[in-house]
């Protein structure tokens, strides 16, 4: 805004002088056109004459030149002003812009230096989790082994119970076969007053 009415002043300070300049350029036009008639009818040139048009335009060359000398200078004055001006901000505008992309930058990078850091860490607390899961189910294992051995060593001795048991009675059941095959009735009787006899001792 204030630009633009600057502006303004300045081309005002040139049209005045030049609107001065150009109705006495009219003017000195206007007499020389009023002078060549004469000049042309005569056949000879009227040195009075030229002398007052050298005047005059001698006059009106140093009047536009002092008119428009500080206009001008002026003129070229402000805008060397107003382009050192421009070129001021453009160029803080671009130290600006410089320093922006500098810190965007620096914070890209800190930003894909966090993210890896998140990233590692994630994949060591993955790595931690995965050795607790593997620890646990070795325990697990472990544990389901030791299970395992209690009840076939529970099996193996049910077992030999067992098989110990039926021999005492296959044994019993044979000696008793035996006993009866080869037993004669002395034998039963001398067996039954052994018996009686224990029997008696031991009250």
């Amino acid at each position: 805004m204030h630009a633009g009415v600057r502006g303004k002043k300045e081309r005002a300070k040139f049209v005045w002088p030049l609107l001065g300049a150009g109705l006495l350029l009219a003017a000195e036009g206007v007499a020389w056109a009023s002078g060549g008639g004469g000049e042309h009818g005569g056949g000879h040139l009227n040195w009075s004459d030229f002398l007052a048009r050298t005047l005059v335009f001698v006059i009106t060359f140093s009047i536009l030149f002092k008119l428009l000398k500080k206009p001008i200078a002026g003129f070229f004055s402000s805008r060397k002003a107003e382009i050192q001006r421009l070129l001021s901000e453009l160029e803080l505008k671009q130290k600006e812009a410089e320093q922006n992309h500098a810190e965007c930058k620096a914070k890209l990078a800190a930003l894909e230096v966090e993210t890896k850091k998140i990233v590692d860490e994630l994949i060591a607390e993955g790595e931690v989790e995965r050795q607790k899961i593997i620890e646990a189910a070795e325990k697990q294992a472990d544990y389901l082994r030791q299970q395992a051995d209690v009840a076939i060593q529970q099996e193996i001795k049910a077992a030999r119970e067992k098989l110990k048991l039926e021999i005492s009675e296959l044994s019993v059941a044979a000696a008793e076969e035996i006993l009866r095959k080869n037993m004669k009735a002395k034998d039963q009787d001398r067996l039954v007053r052994d018996f009686m006899k224990r029997v008696v001792e031991a009250k």
